[in-house]
């Protein structure tokens, strides 16, 4: 056997961004940003019409469950049925 180094590999990054970086790449970061800004969204609509809907702990909740939560999870499956279908053709 030769005494080959072998190449260093990448450092781990620690910090809160760098694992974000990781984790959120591709359909997964579609869904995110696609979630942000219906939740976004939503919370601006309440904010400035009061009288459409309470402004309580619950309706806050609901907004960020049924707006990001659907919005989101559309936009991660329209990415990943994009994803899939490049990998086939």
């Amino acid at each position: 056997m030769t005494n080959e180094t072998k190449p260093a590999a990448q450092a781990v990054p620690q910090d809160m961004m760098g694992r974000a970086r990781r984790v959120l790449r591709g359909p997964v970061l579609i869904g995110v940003i696609a979630a942000l800004i219906a939740i976004g969204l939503s919370l601006y609509g309440m904010l400035t019409n009061p009288n459409a809907t309470p402004l309580t702990l619950r309706s806050l909740l609901l907004v960020v469950l049924i707006a990001g939560g659907s919005w989101g999870l559309i936009a991660w499956a329209i990415a990943t049925a994009a994803v899939e279908a490049g990998k086939d053709g």
